[in-house]
């Protein structure tokens, strides 16, 4: 493959603007998954047993 000889790519206004959205879009569906995950991971944590959920907190004495 050619190498670039001409280092200086300038994006028009248009293009900028159209990346700048798409980054933007890209951070907030990533914000989203996030929340979403959390969300579950809450959830999935109501139908746990009290046992499975209290295991790493309560000791035992022997």
């Amino acid at each position: 493959m050619k190498a670039l000889q001409n280092s200086d790519i300038r994006l028009t206004d248009a293009m900028e603007r159209q990346l700048l959205a798409e980054a933007i879009e890209a951070q907030q569906e990533y914000a989203l998954d996030r929340a979403l995950k959390h969300l579950f991971q809450t959830a999935i944590g109501f139908f746990k047993a009290p046992e499975s959920r209290a295991h790493h907190t309560v000791r035992t004495a022997h």
